[in-house]
């Protein structure tokens, strides 16, 4: 299960949801009951209808203008529609292969209970919010899937309008929250078989393509974006928890460029966590320092165990300061306290480099370690146009109350989530579109398949098989055999994912 933030608002959301259809059913109930007919008028005009958990508006107030793109360079729109034919014909055998390659594999990850072992497979998995997917983008995957649905009807209609079929109008249909378009088409069974499966397979193939623009979108936006947006050259702080300890005074602010982490440089945020991570494993460094330093600065008072690998040697009234330990040489005697309580700002903008041993800093420096736990850090935040944020905790904290984002502003007025929001779109997009193109091509009842896989035998078997009523009866079992493979699908990912 995914226990991402966003699971109020999420559930929330749902609840809200419920709720609404259900005083739309109650004032649907109760004004057909009474034949209050100036309600039953606005449906039957506006072709809204309201069911338990679904409602659906049915419209033909774009057919004319899909009649005229449909007039458009004809001879271009029939090439596209036949290369988007040989295509899903061409993936069907693919798309089959995967989801029964998904199958074996998620069983085979049960049985071994290897963990991670599905990470490096290829396979088709159900994305759900909140169960694999991040609850708090709920809103972008309806987005994502309304415009990959409105595609794929949109190349129906387009391909039928092509053929001369009826465009008898579309519908919306809301199933509880999920936005489902559909194209409502006539007398395609009219049409020769090659007619019928170029409007069969537009819809696959301009999901494919949806998903392949979206990609591409995606990976070029920092090109696009380049005038306004840096990208590559560091992180940009979006937002931070309220009253972490990363935030307040002398924290991370909200439009800080983030550069470097201690001694780990900043890309964007692939390198961010990175960087956090070897914060985590990384040992408490210590800073090499000049010795006039130490004399004129420290502060210490008489050391105190805090436990046995903890000396605290400042006072309480000293909060800026922490209580370093000289690292000496084994070979040299001892030219400096053993202990020292500094000012830990001064020590780190002072400091050159970091160190882990006394050879590791210059002849004339000394290298001074902070005494911490192993599980506490001090970490170093470099920020540009403001001074280094010092931290001392632990790097998980910074990982789960700063939100960053790759894109940094080169306007203040300019948002950097703006382009973090339509790269998540364009990500979401990409992967809802091409999972309607997979698994729809699949021969399945109620699937775009079904219908695909009978026109697709009916061109190739025509001269082996001549009798109408044998093909057909070949396209139901090849029909059959799809579906219960994708309800075994569904099956074996609802026991794996358990």
């Amino acid at each position: 299960m995914d226990n991402s933030e966003g699971y109020p608002s999420f559930y929330t959301f749902l609840i809200g949801a419920f709720f609404i259809h259900f005083c739309l059913l109650f004032f649907d109930f109760f004004f057909k009951s009474c034949s209050h007919y100036p309600y039953i008028y606005f449906l039957a005009n506006t072709g809204i209808q309201i069911n338990p958990l679904r409602i659906t508006w049915f419209t033909s107030f774009f057919n004319r203008q899909i009649q005229k793109w449909g007039a458009v360079r004809p001879r271009i729109q029939t090439a596209w529609f036949s290369a988007g034919m040989w295509v899903s014909v061409f993936i069907m055998p693919i798309s089959v292969f995967l989801v029964i390659h998904t199958i074996f594999s998620m069983m085979k990850s049960s049985l071994q209970d290897e963990k991670g072992f599905q990470q490096t497979l290829l396979v088709v998995e159900p994305l759900v919010p909140g169960w694999n997917l991040p609850a708090s983008d709920f809103g972008y995957y309806l987005l994502a899937l309304f415009f990959s649905s409105l595609l794929h009807e949109l190349g129906h209609a387009m391909a039928a309008v092509r053929e001369d079929v009826h465009l008898v109008g579309f519908s919306l249909t809301i199933f509880f929250v999920i936005p489902v378009v559909l194209t409502h088409l006539d007398q395609i069974d009219t049409l020769s078989s090659v007619k019928q499966l170029r409007i069969y397979c537009a819809g696959v193939w301009h999901n494919i393509f949806l998903a392949l623009v979206t990609a591409v979108v995606a990976t070029a936006l920092p090109w696009f974006l380049f005038p306004f947006y840096d990208f590559g050259t560091g992180v940009q702080v979006e937002n931070v928890v309220k009253d972490s300890s990363i935030s307040g005074r002398g924290g991370l602010l909200i439009g800080d460029k983030i550069t470097q982490l201690n001694d780990c440089p900043v890309h964007g945020s692939t390198s961010w966590q990175e960087c956090l991570v070897f914060a985590l494993h990384d040992t408490n460094r210590g800073f090499c320092i000049p010795d006039s330093f130490i004399r004129e600065h420290d502060e210490s008072v008489p050391a105190k165990h805090l436990s046995e690998s903890v000396i605290e040697c400042c006072s309480n009234n000293s909060p800026h300061h922490l209580c370093f330990e000289y690292v000496g040489s084994e070979s040299e005697p001892l030219p400096l306290p053993q202990h020292s309580c500094l000012f830990a700002r001064k020590v780190v903008e002072l400091s050159s480099s970091t160190c882990l041993s006394a050879s590791d800093c210059l002849p004339s420096l000394h290298c001074f370690r902070p005494s911490l736990e192993n599980s506490t850090k001090l970490i170093r935040i470099y920020r540009t146009q403001r001074p280094v944020v010092l931290y001392l905790g632990g790097p998980a904290e910074i990982y789960n109350s700063v939100k960053t984002s790759d894109f940094i502003s080169l306007y203040s007025f300019l948002p950097s989530a703006l382009p973090d929001a339509i790269t998540k779109l364009c990500q979401f997009i990409t992967i809802f579109s091409s999972g309607i193109a997979i698994l729809n091509i699949i021969p399945c009842f109620y699937f775009d398949g079904q219908y695909i896989i009978r026109a697709t035998l009916d061109i190739f078997l025509s001269s082996k098989v001549p009798v109408s009523s044998v093909r057909q009866a070949i396209s139901l079992c090849v029909t059959i055999l799809g579906t219960l493979l994708l309800i075994f699908y569904t099956i074996t990912m609802l026991f794996t994912s358990v």
